[in-house]
Parts: C-alpha cells; sequence; structure tokens
C-alpha cells in the first residue's frame, strides 16, 4: 500500500501575527500562494497520491483550498482536530485513515526546495518503525537535535541544553504502522497538555520501543513560522525584485528587492524594500523594508 500523507495546519500561529489574525496559518501567502499549496506539491513531487489535511476546529477555509490546490492525480479528504492538543494529537486525528499505513506528516510552514521522494522511498523500503528528515542548524538549543550513525537515529532530543550535533528535524516525520500504534498507546503529553510528536518517538527510541531512521536533506530548508522567516524565505524563492498579482494596482511606486504584493492591493507612492503586502491590502505614502502589511491596515516589522 502506498504511503499516506498528513498535513498539519493548525495551532495558533501567534509567530505570524498580525498576518496571521483572520487567517488560517496553511493561507499565509508565499509569493501569492497558500503555504497549503506548496506542502501538497511536496508531497506529489515524492509520490504521494492520497493526503489527510488536519485543520483547527473552527478552519473551514483551509479543506477547500487545499482540495482546489491539490495537484492533478492527488485526493485530499479533511480531518479536523476539534482542541489544539499538539502535533501528536492532530496526526491522530486523522483517524482510521491511519490504519495500517506508513505515513508522511508535514508541517505546513515547512517549505523543502528539492525532492523529498529518495527519503519517502528510503524509509518505506526499510524496517524502521520511523524516519525523521533532517537539517544541519545553527540554533541547535531551540529545535530537535538528532545524532546519526549511517542511518539510524541513536540519539533524539528535544532543544537540548548540550546538543550532541547540529542535525536539526525540520518538519518532516515519517511513522510506519508499528510507531502509529506506539503514538496512540503511549502518547508523551507535554506540561501545556500536548501530545509531542517528536516527543513521543524520542521516548519510543529511548526505551527500545522501535528504531528510527533518518537522513541529512540535500536541499533548502525553509521554516516559515515567524514573519522574519516568512520574508527570509519570500527572498530566497523569488527570482525578480518584486512579484505583484495580476489584479493589484500599483501608482508611481519603488518595490524590491524581495517585494510580493497580494492580489487586490492598492499602492501609491510607496518605497518597499524586503516586504509582503497582503492581499487587499491599501498603501499610500509608505516607505520602509522588512515589513508585513495587512489587508486591515495593521504594519509589523520582519
Amino acid at each position: 500500500m502506498e504511503p499516506l500523507g498528513v498535513i498539519l495546519t493548525g495551532g495558533r500561529a501567534t509567530r505570524l501575527r498580525p498576518l496571521s489574525e483572520g487567517m488560517p496559518k496553511s493561507l499565509i501567502p508565499l509569493l501569492n500562494r497558500p503555504l497549503i499549496s506548496y506542502s501538497l506539491d511536496m508531497l506529489a513531487a515524492a509520490g504521494i497520491r492520497e493526503v489527510v489535511v488536519v485543520v483547527g476546529a473552527d478552519d473551514d477555509r483551509t479543506g477547500p483550498a487545499a482540495v482546489e490546490a491539490a495537484p492533478a492525480g492527488m485526493s485530499v479528504t479533511v480531518a479536523r482536530q476539534m482542541v489544539p492538543r499538539g502535533s501528536g494529537d492532530a496526526l491522530l486525528s486523522a483517524g482510521a485513515a491511519l490504519d495500517g499505513r506508513h505515513v508522511v506528516v508535514a508541517a505546513v510552514d515547512t517549505v523543502l526546495g528539492g525532492d523529498l521522494g529518495p527519503q519517502v522511498r528510503a524509509f518505506t523500503s526499510s524496517k524502521y518503525d520511523a524516519w525523521l528528515t533532517l537539517h544541519e542548524t545553527d540554533r541547535p538549543k531551540e529545535m530537535g537535535i538528532v545524532v546519526l550513525e549511517g542511518d539510524r537515529v541513536v540519539d533524539l532530543v528535544e532543544k537540548p541544553a548540550e546538543p550532541r550535533s547540529n542535525l536539526a528535524l525540520v518538519g518532516i516525520w515519517m511513522l510506519a504502522p508499528a510507531a502509529v500504534e506506539y503514538l496512540r498507546e503511549h502518547p508523551l503529553i507535554s506540561p501545556r497538555g500536548e501530545v509531542e510528536l517528536s516527543g513521543t518517538l524520542e521516548v519510543m527510541l529511548r526505551e527500545g520501543h522501535g528504531t528510527i531512521g533518518g537522513a541529512v536533506f540535500p536541499g533548502a530548508w525553509h521554516d516559515t513560522g515567524t514573519l522574519a522567516s516568512l520574508l527570509r524565505t519570500q527572498e530566497a524563492l523569488l527570482d525578480v525584485p518584486a512579484l505583484v498579482a495580476s489584479d493589484a494596482v500599483v501608482e508611481r511606486c519603488s518595490l524590491g528587492p524581495n517585494v510580493v504584493v497580494g492580489a487586490g492591493a492598492r499602492l501609491a507612492d510607496v518605497i518597499l524594500s524586503h516586504a509582503l503586502v497582503a492581499p487587499g491590502a491599501r498603501l499610500e505614502h509608505v516607505e520602509g523594508s522588512h515589513l508585513v502589511f495587512t489587508a486591515d491596515g495593521q504594519v509589523a516589522s520582519a
């Protein structure tokens, strides 16, 4: 049976405020495309044709957007996490769709530059109970950190005080049926009451209840979980000084480098660099850099 893709889109996205106010994280624009579209494209390119998108209890927008953005040949269904209780609980919200399946889980704010397919195939052809996609980081104390021996994970620690490597989890987890069942039966619950996916795998490994493989992803890893990192990702992916939606109105403006203007926005007498203008925003006589403008007129430094 082919692996199942699961995209986690919930969470409060507090680090993306004010852009995320009134907008699910999955619909945050990156180069005028919603973040969910990048996750769907990544899974499709890896050969995954069946995807469950997990949304928050009150999110009625992500599901239709995911169905519309799904590449040809991909089926998308929606599962709902009724209470925001962490990544592990979000995954389990997919319910019976997980039964007996190898599962490739993606956080919607992770954007990879390259092909995830080789790692998916390495995992599904192995005997590992789980697989972690990794990338080097210069902030190892802030992330889940792994020690590899070949393709075998021998140590996994969330936010270690004394990191043993600089190989970080990137927001892609792969679980075989045994690991899914372990998560169901032995979830690690944080002091905040959240079911931690990485933490549960850490316990599974440490207590000898399963094996974990992993490999360093050779392409770029972009984290879009903050306004600053969203702008950095925008800059890395943008191949022109400025990208302006076809129906936006721009008059007497100087835009670039790294400026994206969303659909329906109207700009007059504006000078911007390193900026994101949300769809529908109105700007006049504005000059600045490293800024995000929302549709309702809020401005945030990034």
